[in-house]
């Protein structure tokens, strides 16, 4: 046989078998069947359909109200099967819908979702009574509520001159000027096939997914030109602010939060593995931990919680929550806090200390050899992801993560903490627990 006629039935037989393979072997974790479109697996019997758009920076309140207005658009006038169940929800950098039911239903699922590109033709009527639904939402969420009300001043100041210095629900006054009109306009501008991701998950395959997309004519994003990334975030100069919040009623509790610039980028998955840890390390009572300082070895809280995140590459926040203990002022127990973070991060985690809690932190990720767990697991990091209006890693990459956690990582972000930035605390309870 001529050797050309043999390379070619080699070739054939390896492209059959590449075909078979494909075929037959189980999705990946997290699929990519086209661009924003994101499948993950998993052995849950039913699938969810998340439709998500970015949305930063409107008039307060405004991205709450369109969508509120959007989903009812797409789902009001017809009564869902008892199978399906449904929500929609607004954050400070995304507006996302979702649906779920059995596999099945699928090809059901994605044509009224894709509704939510068609434009909002409601009953004026109809939408100002909405608007009641949302003011009574706001005094469900707000009314009285000392630490949310904190929250949004803390946020302002924080973020100020950012999109995410913005408020996602508004003031009743603000939510009331909103007007309908300029609703129809806010979702026209962001509910469009090219800024939209779709993440599916459950009992399906990516391949199921591609061809019931491709069956209803989905419009999938077209344009390179569309920018869906998070908007850049410019820290304000450093500064710091006191929010008060007297209440006879109320318990009292400090809540202390700083945003810092890094000194480098680190690429975000990377900088919140690093942040649980070191804020898993502050947690403990631990040599280079809050715990024994303030509550063991010296009585300044009853109780605390400490949380660290990263807002994008470049900038971190930490916040620190606690009670004071019996006798203690709020404005002690800020200080002894600050005096403690500051003596930490200039001695530097201890390697014991850090070998143990990162020895903890194998609960942070799934057990790699289960694939039902780190099925789940992706399942939910990718979500999380996109509806930060991020783009989330594959499986390979996530798995190295774990090697860059070193003590010098987290002792760098301990240093970068206690910097400039802006901080903002709140006292909230009897005033006379102030001072």
């Amino acid at each position: 046989m001529p050797k050309s006629k043999l390379l070619y039935i080699l070739i054939g037989a390896v492209v059959l078998l590449v075909a078979i393979l494909v075929w037959v072997m189980p999705p990946p974790f997290g699929a990519r069947t086209a661009d924003r479109v994101f499948v993950a697996p998993t052995p849950s019997p039913d699938i969810t359909v998340h439709v998500i758009f970015p949305s930063q920076g409107s008039t307060p309140g405004l991205a709450h109200y369109a969508e509120h207005l959007a989903w009812y658009n797409t789902i009001g006038q017809e009564d869902l099967t008892a199978d399906l169940h449904s929500n929609a929800w607004a954050s400070d950098r995304a507006i996302g819908y979702w649906l779920s039911g059995p596999p099945e239903e699928l090809s059901d699922i994605l044509g009224t979702l894709k509704r939510l590109f068609d434009p909002i033709t409601l009953d004026p009527l109809f939408a100002e009574q909405e608007r009641g639904i949302i003011l009574r939402e706001y005094d469900f969420r707000m009314a009285g509520n000392s630490g949310a009300m904190t929250a949004e001043k803390m946020r302002a100041f924080l973020y100020e001159g950012t999109p995410l210095g913005t408020s996602v629900l508004g003031t009743p006054a603000q939510i009331a000027a909103i007007e309908y009109d300029e609703a129809r306009a806010f979702h026209a501008a962001t509910h469009i096939p090219e800024r939209a991701s779709l993440v599916v998950t459950g009992d399906i395959t990516p391949r199921a997914v591609h061809r019931a997309l491709r069956d209803l004519d989905w419009p999938l994003q077209t344009s390179a030109d569309i920018e869906i990334a998070d908007q850049p975030f410019e820290l304000a100069a450093p500064a710091q602010t006191t929010v008060t919040y007297p209440d006879d009623t109320a318990v009292p509790r400090l809540i202390w939060r700083r945003v810092v610039t890094l000194p480098e980028p680190i690429r975000f998955d990377l900088l919140y593995a690093q942040s649980v840890l070191l804020r898993d390390i502050l947690d403990t009572t631990q040599p280079g931990g809050l715990a024994g300082p303030l509550r063991f070895d010296a009585t300044f809280a009853r109780s605390f919680d400490v949380q660290i995140w990263p807002i994008d590459e470049d900038n971190l926040e930490i916040s620190f929550s606690a009670a004071p203990d019996r006798d203690i002022s709020l404005t002690s127990l800020k200080d002894a806090f600050e005096q403690t973070l500051n003596n930490i991060a200039a001695d530097g985690i201890p390697q014991e200390t850090y070998d143990r809690v990162l020895g903890r932190m194998d609960n942070f990720w799934p057990d790699w050899s289960d694939d039902d767990d780190t099925a789940y697991w992706m399942a939910d990091y990718i979500l999380d992801q996109v509806s930060a209006v991020r783009t989330p890693l594959p499986l390979g990459d996530v798995k190295t993560l774990p090697d860059d956690l070193s003590l010098e990582a987290i002792n760098a972000l301990l240093q970068a903490l206690v910097g400039e930035g802006r901080t903002a605390h709140a006292f909230i309870g009897p005033k006379e627990t102030f001072q």
